[in-house]
């Protein structure tokens, strides 16, 4: 199943094929200088939807308390994802597992040490939501 990520990559490797093939060169780097900030902003807002759904899901399965799925969406949830991380370091996510309490972090931590391309794809993760803010805030 491809992700809207790999279709936006997709798309991208058309638009340049046929700017290339057409002659339209400078049109190709102007799409190239666009395309990596939209790609980053987009990587970006999909690891942001697919970690508050997770979250969302999460808290529907353990709890059928209606009231209590909406206040932790609206008060814990929306507009806090950027709070979830410690977007300065870039080598861990201890700020988010610690939200889930020590024993959940330590336990997670230790799968981290243990996984090396898990904790490699948890530093990119990290990267790109660095970026992100440096784009959108800068």
């Amino acid at each position: 199943m491809s992700s809207p990520i790999d279709k936006l990559i997709s798309d991208y490797n058309e638009l340049t094929k046929f700017l290339i093939s057409s002659g339209q060169f400078s049109e190709s780097i102007n799409v190239k200088d666009h395309y990596r900030k939209i790609l980053l902003l987009s990587c970006a807002s999909y690891y942001e939807t697919r970690i508050m759904n997770a979250i969302k899901s999460f808290v529907k399965q353990n709890s059928s308390d209606e009231k209590l799925c909406e206040f932790v969406n609206n008060k814990a949830i929306k507009r806090q994802y950027h709070t979830f991380f410690d977007w300065s370091q870039t080598k861990n996510i201890n700020n988010f597992l610690s939200l889930f309490g020590n024993n959940f972090k330590n336990k997670v931590s230790e799968e981290i040490k243990h996984n090396v391309s898990l904790a490699d794809n948890i530093s990119a993760f990290l990267v790109i939501g660095a970026e992100r803010n440096l784009i959108v805030h800068e």
